[in-house]
């Protein structure tokens, strides 16, 4: 099979035929799986799509020519989609995914597009039959799993929101919020009232969410230590996998260890990126521990936290999405070029909680 993929790869134009070929099947079953007809087993199904991804096979003679970077003008059909990657099913996931969805339709439909979405996942594999077959003008991915970036490269205009790792470890284009200023800003106004001292990163990982993924090594949190105050040793940099149904339990147990770094170790400024926070701050209360005066919390949270020593740093979604779409129509239509960082400032930083 492997030698049979090599050599179709080396072809300019790739037929159905030889799709239905490296992968073993009929030309109907081929035709089935991309028309979304038809009886296909849940193996086959991969198998076939995994060659199509693999052969960057379309069945638009326009599209193809297009990747191989023939002088054939491609026509634009005026939509856009979101991509996104859900390790599995829970109520956070589906109502973070409704509020994305309802801004990147607005977000679309000023740049006169239609938006639309769809969501990946690993036991899946890509089986987007939209992009196969030329109809999406370019893609908003809020993943940055390798199979996805393999599929599109070369396929049509991308841009990456949000992803943990920078524009030229992925390749692509990217939107984030501009954290580094967020974090910078809330570090200053903690030195004017009088609040320093030692800092640490608390990082909580989604289960599975990182499995074939890029992840970049550069956290803007340490590069803020670095610079305002005393650099994070590997020590003080926790990081740990968590789901939606175990915060609670996650939160007694990240609430322990926090509880010891801050009494006998001095840190006082520690930055969550978790949804375990709300559990951790309510078992450290618990525990004793004053705020904000044993320790300073700086959480990332799309929604309001109001609570004594926490500083919620709240990403502006809507600028987000309307920035990425804004940016994803200028390489689409040739006005920009370049693989670079685009940054979004933080919706708000809340300083109520530290201040006197």
């Amino acid at each position: 099979m492997l030698t049979k993929r090599r050599k179709f790869m080396k072809k300019q134009n790739v037929s159905i035929r030889d799709v239905a070929q490296a992968a073993g099947v009929s030309i109907a079953t081929v035709s089935n799986v991309l028309k979304g007809t038809g009886r296909v087993s849940e193996p086959t199904l991969k198998r076939v799509w995994n060659i199509v991804n693999e052969l960057n096979y379309t069945p638009n003679p326009y599209a193809q020519k297009l990747f191989h970077k023939e002088p054939v003008q491609r026509e634009k059909t005026g939509m856009l989609m979101r991509v996104s990657y859900w390790p599995s099913v829970s109520p956070i996931y589906e109502a973070f995914e409704k509020d994305l969805l309802f801004e990147f339709d607005k977000a679309c439909r000023e740049k006169n597009y239609l938006g639309t979405s769809y969501v990946y996942r690993d036991e899946k594999g890509f089986q987007c039959t939209q992009i196969v077959k030329g109809l999406i003008d370019g893609v908003v991915l809020c993943t940055s799993h390798l199979d996805l970036l393999k599929t599109l490269k070369g396929r049509l205009p991308a841009v990456l929101l949000e992803v943990p790792a920078s524009e030229k470890e992925l390749g692509y284009p990217v939107v984030a919020t501009d954290f580094e200023s967020a974090y910078i800003e809330a570090v200053k106004k903690l030195k004017e009232l009088g609040i320093s001292g030692r800092m640490a990163s608390v990082q909580g990982v989604l289960r599975s969410a990182n499995k074939n993924r890029i992840v970049s090594v550069c956290d803007p949190f340490s590069q803020v230590a670095d610079k305002y105050g005393e650099p994070i040793s590997p020590e003080r940099i926790i990081e740990f996998e968590t789901t939606s149904d175990t915060a609670e339990e996650d939160g007694i147990v990240l609430a322990e260890l926090l509880k010891k770094m801050i009494r006998e170790d001095g840190i006082r400024i520690i930055k969550v990126r978790s949804i375990s926070f709300p559990s951790v701050y309510q078992n450290l209360l618990k525990l004793g521990v004053r705020c904000p005066e044993e320790a300073v919390f700086l959480p990332f949270f799309n929604e309001p936290f109001s609570a004594p020593g926490v500083i919620p740093i709240i990403p502006d979604i809507p600028l987000l999405i309307s920035k990425a779409v804004e940016v994803l129509d200028r390489y689409i239509n040739g006005k920009e070029t370049e693989i670079k960082k685009f940054l979004v400032p933080v919706k708000k930083l809340d300083f109520s909680g530290i201040s006197k």
